[in-house]
């Protein structure tokens, strides 16, 4: 056999060979209660975030993309502005995780209110709280209260396959090995989205998905987000989370439905006043 037809062979039968899981130092696990923590214990390290990235959006209203601006802070700050194709603002919403300003650059108007689900799916096709959504933008998966846990291996996928289980609901929840990061959250039994992480990079001792796709099965609906340019756990400048509305642009207040709410009525000036 000459030496091409023997390269051949020998990458043959290697790329039938299945790869070794790098379990990480620890080695691997067999206690679900311990991967739980040790999961839940690597997600919590990133607590903000702020840089470039993209957004794309599938809905049955539309699909479409565009670039971002973001910041995220625990437990509710928030700051993502939008970018058309030629880099001009189309929207920028803003909040502390009690009240939230909306900025439509269409309108020219500024939206503000509580900083409740319905109001924030103005700007985002997902009805979530704050807290909720930096969570998942800081590569956390929400974890519902598990009366129990199951854990097993899929050695084809190279994953832990983590379950929670809460009465009929369960949260299957697919665990790299290497850096204990959830690759893919599936909530069974229950109104919830499902969540996957994809292209983990390091940042220094941080480990931080560059690729987040929130999918709401039921409302035909997902919100998939790709980082480009990004820090972690920098002190961020306060002042990108101020609620006030620019300059000259008019104000419409919203109630925790938005709806529109009429303009304060002011009290008469008196005389001499």
């Amino acid at each position: 056999m000459n030496r091409a037809a023997a390269a051949i062979f020998l990458a043959l039968f290697c790329s039938g060979c299945p790869k070794r899981i790098d379990f990480g130092p620890r080695g691997q696990i067999t206690d679900a209660q311990e991967l739980f923590q040790l999961t839940r214990s690597a997600q919590e390290r990133v607590v903000s975030l702020q840089g470039d990235g993209k957004l794309r959006v599938e809905s049955p209203q539309g699909t479409g993309s565009v670039s971002a601006y973001l910041a995220a802070m625990r437990p509710g700050l928030l700051r993502v502005e939008m970018f058309d194709f030629f880099n001009r603002p189309i929207a920028v919403l803003v909040t502390d995780g009690q009240r939230f300003g909306l900025f439509q650059a269409q309108e020219n108007r500024f939206y503000q209110g509580p900083a409740t689900p319905r109001n924030l799916s103005r700007f985002l096709p997902v009805a979530l709280p704050s807290e909720e959504l930096v969570s998942v933008m800081l590569g956390q998966v929400p974890f519902i209260p598990a009366e129990r846990m199951t854990l097993s291996l899929d050695e084809k996928e190279r994953v832990y396959i983590l379950t929670l289980h809460q009465g009929a609901v369960s949260q299957v929840l697919r665990v790299e090995p290497g850096n204990l990061r959830v690759v893919r959250s599936e909530v069974r039994g229950a109104r919830a989205y499902d969540l996957e992480y994809d292209h983990f990079k390091e940042h220094g001792e941080l480990v931080l998905p560059h690729e987040v796709k929130l999918l709401a099965s039921t409302a035909d609906t997902s919100l998939g987000l790709r980082y480009t340019d990004i820090t972690l756990n920098e002190s961020p400048d306060l002042t990108l989370f101020d609620l006030a509305a620019p300059e000259g642009v008019p104000v419409v207040d919203v109630d925790e439905d938005g709806q529109s709410l009429p303009p304060v009525a002011l009290p008469p000036v008196s005389p001499g006043s």
